[in-house]
């Protein structure tokens, strides 16, 4: 199998005027990972099934979120990113900084085992809308 080459993300362009590009297949699986995890379901017009459904569940409880998210991640390695074999799931929620973090662990077709974090900010509590003070 011949290795693959894709554009390095974030994206940039090299001193020469040409797209940066990488051969590190951790680098590029990492990407496709949080590419799927981090696009909501019907973001994308001429692909609607592609990404999770995950931004919804920041408004629900803190123990539903996680469960939904672990869940969530599974599907997604199921229907696409089928390559990749899912090895765990894990998510933990930081009470000072409202983000929900997930950590995925997986096997990349050459059998190499990586990791890829992904945090998902929760939006909580209340916001009183008024007069602006100056």
């Amino acid at each position: 199998m011949a290795e693959e080459i894709a554009i390095a993300l974030p994206f940039s362009i090299d001193p020469y005027g040409k797209v940066t590009q990488t051969k590190e297949q951790s680098k590029i699986w990492a990407d496709k990972v949080r590419s799927v995890i981090g696009t909501a379901l019907k973001e994308r017009v001429m692909r609607p099934l592609f990404g999770t459904n995950i931004s919804s569940f920041v408004y629900e409880g803190q123990n539903f979120a996680e469960l939904s998210v672990q869940d969530a991640v599974s599907t997604a390695f199921n229907n696409q990113l089928q390559r990749l074999q899912l090895q765990s799931v894990s998510s933990m929620f930081d009470d000072y900084t409202n983000t929900l973090s997930v950590d995925v662990i997986y096997a990349l077709p050459n059998d190499e085992v990586v990791s890829t974090t992904i945090g998902i900010i929760a939006i909580s509590g209340n916001l009183k809308i008024g007069r602006a003070h100056v």
